[in-house]
């Protein structure tokens, strides 16, 4: 008999064994999620009769005529200004005078989807004026921005002037037309400048305007966030009936949007 109950015992352990030793090896898995958001940045400044350096210039600046004659040239430049001076038309053809190195953008930002700068006039161009703008280190608009050094103007001679129907400037070869901004109102500031400048002179929103730059992600180089730049020559032109005006001022405005 106490061989039977020995026996009996010694099955129930072969029996209870495999199905102990499963339950210690299986595994159960939790998780939580995280989630979070990062700021998107931007910065955006500029500076005109620019250098290489992304630097400011202030000599008198290198003017290229249409034809010989049509350029006045001036004194030094100041700051956030492009100044051609007395310009002299001739009668029935278009004219225009090329101001080399004129505008200079450097950006910034970390902004997954990218930006877009728009230039446009914060007035509307007539009497038979207006201006074109062409990009420097590119074949066309829009500029795609990139490190530095900032590309410089390679042209040169006796640049052709834009193409004009009646008074109005309609077409620049190998460049763009600096359109009237539309959609917004003006500042009503009087001074040229970087953003945040006291007084400063705007015209917006940009609902309307020529793509100076673009780039559809951060300016990102080498993983790192980077300064871009993207630069161009600006050119005022006069078409054949352009009337003759006293001493005139007024304002390019540089606009960096968010895509």
């Amino acid at each position: 008999m106490k061989r039977l109950i020995a026996a009996s015992a010694l099955a129930a352990v072969l029996l209870l064994a495999p199905a102990s030793f499963a339950r210690a090896s299986s595994t159960q898995t939790g998780g939580a999620q995280i989630q979070w958001t990062s700021a998107a940045t931007a910065s955006l400044s500029l500076v005109t009769q620019y250098g290489a350096g992304f630097t400011q210039g202030n000599a008198a600046p290198t003017l290229l005529p249409s034809a010989v004659g049509v350029c006045g040239g001036g004194p030094a430049e100041i700051n956030f200004t492009l100044s051609f001076s007395a310009l002299t038309p001739q009668g029935g053809t278009p004219t225009g005078c090329l101001y080399k190195n004129a505008i200079a953008i450097s950006v910034q930002t970390n902004d997954a989807a990218g930006f877009s700068v728009m230039e446009y006039l914060d007035f509307a161009p007539g009497n038979g004026f207006g201006f074109c703008a062409y990009p420097n280190g590119a074949a066309s608009f829009p500029i795609a921005p990139a490190v530095a050094p900032v590309p410089t103007s390679g042209r040169s001679g006796n640049p052709a002037a834009g193409s004009f129907s009646g008074n109005k400037l309609t077409s620049c070869a190998g460049g763009g037309v600096i359109p009237q901004g539309t959609g917004g109102a003006s500042s009503g500031g009087t001074v040229p400048g970087n953003p945040g400048t006291a007084g400063l002179e705007f015209y917006s929103p940009a609902t309307g305007g020529l793509t100076f730059a673009s780039m559809s992600g951060p300016t990102v180089n080498g993983g790192s966030l980077v300064t871009m730049y993207a630069a161009e020559d600006v050119q005022v032109n006069m078409g054949p009936g352009a009337n003759s005006v006293a001493t005139t001022s007024n304002y390019i405005t540089l606009e960096m949007i968010a895509n």
